[in-house]
């Protein structure tokens, strides 16, 4: 289940982050970013996964090179 937010710009050119949205699905999140912006009176921008719930790869291969580095140091 991926989490999305979005980003969006006020008449006055600031950015605005756009969060919460009940879609899980990119399409419907952005098709609720630019209803939201409509009503706001803000300027769509784009939308991006939320890396918090993105899962990471399995530390054996997260950190290969480090091992590798530190197995040929005590060679």
């Amino acid at each position: 289940m991926t989490k999305f937010y979005g980003i969006a710009t006020t008449q006055s050119g600031t950015s605005k982050v756009i969060k919460d949205f009940v879609s899980t699905d990119r399409l419907g999140a952005e098709n609720e970013a630019k209803v939201h912006c409509k009503k706001e009176g803000l300027i769509f921008g784009y939308i991006l996964p939320d890396k918090s719930m993105a899962k990471g790869g399995s530390p054996l291969t997260k950190n290969k090179k480090q091992r590798d580095l530190k197995a040929a140091k005590k060679r």
